[in-house]
């Protein structure tokens, strides 16, 4: 049977979102761009018509109402409204007035179609290239009067006018869309290197876990094979004396190799846990403290340290908060545990406090102390700041990362004040349980 092993599927979310999210981008940006041409001028001439049609209306109520000449009237009109042409025809087609050409050069206007309209009574509309100047025009015409007289006021703009304005329009939108792309492109980018940090720091904790992990059970199971195999080589040999040393000795290991993988079960178990905000369970804090108080006095006595438990806890106050009764318990028991490990004499000094909101555990020690370069890294797994002297005391390099797990499992804090060479103070702060 054969295993087949591939690269780990962590990452292709992140590859379908990135490629999903860019495809998005890219198809609004193929639309955006089809969007900034021929519908551009198509707007662009239907907004200009608008414009023309309030002009054309505003200017034949003003020529209507004129004392001035026809040519006059037409050239201030056209001053007056962004130098839109102005022309006045008569009902015959003839041009009255215009405030670009002179009338007279101009031909019989009767069969042009928007004068043609406005002749019939209603606004009129065409595009087409001027026979007097040779320039594209729309053209828009009304009826209107002139002196009493019934006229035509025709209003006429240029397309290329009409062309500049589009391809202002076509511009800033490209400006837009360009800056819109590149935006959403950076955010991409920036989305994908940060979501790819965690998850590759996540593998290097995993991997540094394991091989962290594989080398602590490395050493009891190495001790136990050795011991195993010198018990069975000193019965072999008549050295019975030899028997009891070594099994002592091979149940140190094999209790060592117990709390190793206790402590690894409890480790799995509250980094699992982590995410989960719902904690429904709580405990009595007073209860957990003095259970590991008590079960560690006669480990501190054994090594002559003054071992004190200051209980400033109120008779009847129920001192409960957030966390399991074996997550209490454990916190408790390795903060002591630690203390009592790292403290040759002097004493242990164990405080549990309150107020109205928060419990206050602190473990204070009068042991060797903890250097400052170590100190914001001795809650990490397996970090230990004298390997010697942990292994000879039987530690596994997990209980304060136990700890902080526990701490943060009762949405608490954990602070340090240590000075090398006098002693430690740990203090857990943890919210009471409403």
């Amino acid at each position: 049977m054969s295993i087949r092993v591939g690269k780990p599927h962590s990452n292709n979310w992140r590859g379908w979102i990135i490629g999903g999210y860019v495809a998005v981008v890219a198809l609004l940006a193929i639309l955006w761009g089809f969007s900034l041409f021929s519908p551009i001028d198509t707007a662009e001439i239907n907004q200009q018509y608008e414009n023309m049609h309030s002009t054309a209306y505003a200017s034949a109520y003003a020529l209507e109402n004129s004392s001035k000449s026809a040519s006059e009237t037409v050239s201030e009109l056209a001053a007056s409204s962004n130098n839109l042409r102005m022309t006045v025809i008569s009902n015959n087609g003839i041009v009255i007035a215009d405030s670009v050409e002179n009338p007279a050069s101009m031909g019989n206007h009767v069969d042009r179609p928007e004068v043609a309209a406005a002749l019939s009574g209603v606004e009129g509309r065409d595009q087409r290239m001027s026979e007097t100047d040779n320039v594209e025009y729309l053209y828009l015409a009304v009826p209107a009067k002139f002196q009493g007289t019934p006229v035509v006021l025709r209003v006429a703009t240029p397309v290329s006018e009409v062309n500049t304005l589009a391809q202002q329009f076509r511009n800033t939108g490209l400006l837009l869309l360009l800056a819109s792309v590149a935006l959403a492109l950076l955010i991409a980018w920036f989305t994908f290197s940060r979501s790819s940090r965690p998850m590759s720091r996540l593998e290097t904790m995993r991997t540094d876990f394991v091989a962290n992990a594989s080398h602590e059970l490395k050493t009891p199971v190495a001790g136990i094979k050795l011991l195993s195999e010198s018990i069975s080589n000193a019965y072999k040999d008549g050295d019975l004396e030899m028997i009891p040393l070594f099994a002592e000795r091979l149940d140190k290991e094999t209790t060592r190799m117990q709390n190793l993988l206790a402590n690894l079960l409890d480790l799995s178990r509250l980094e699992g846990s982590a995410s989960n905000n719902a904690v429904r369970e709580s405990t009595d804090m007073y209860s957990a403290v003095t259970t590991a108080f008590e079960s560690q006095r006669a480990r501190a006595e054994r090594r002559g340290l003054k071992f004190t438990f200051n209980d400033n806890i109120q008779e009847g106050d129920p001192c409960r908060v957030k966390l399991s009764a074996s997550d209490a318990t454990l916190l408790a028991s390795n903060l002591i545990e630690n203390a009592i490990s790292y403290t040759e004499k002097g004493g242990v000094t164990v405080t549990l406090d309150g107020d109205d909101k928060n419990l206050t555990l602190s473990v204070a020690d009068t042991g060797i102390g903890i250097p400052i370069e170590d100190q914001n890294r001795i809650f990490e797994r397996f970090y230990r700041v004298d390997k010697a002297r942990s292994r000879e005391e039987g530690g596994t390099g997990l209980g304060l990362s136990l700890v902080r797990h526990a701490v943060e499992r009762g949405k608490g804090t954990i602070s340090l004040d240590s000075k090398l060479g006098e002693g430690s103070t740990f203090t857990v702060t943890l919210p009471r349980s409403k």
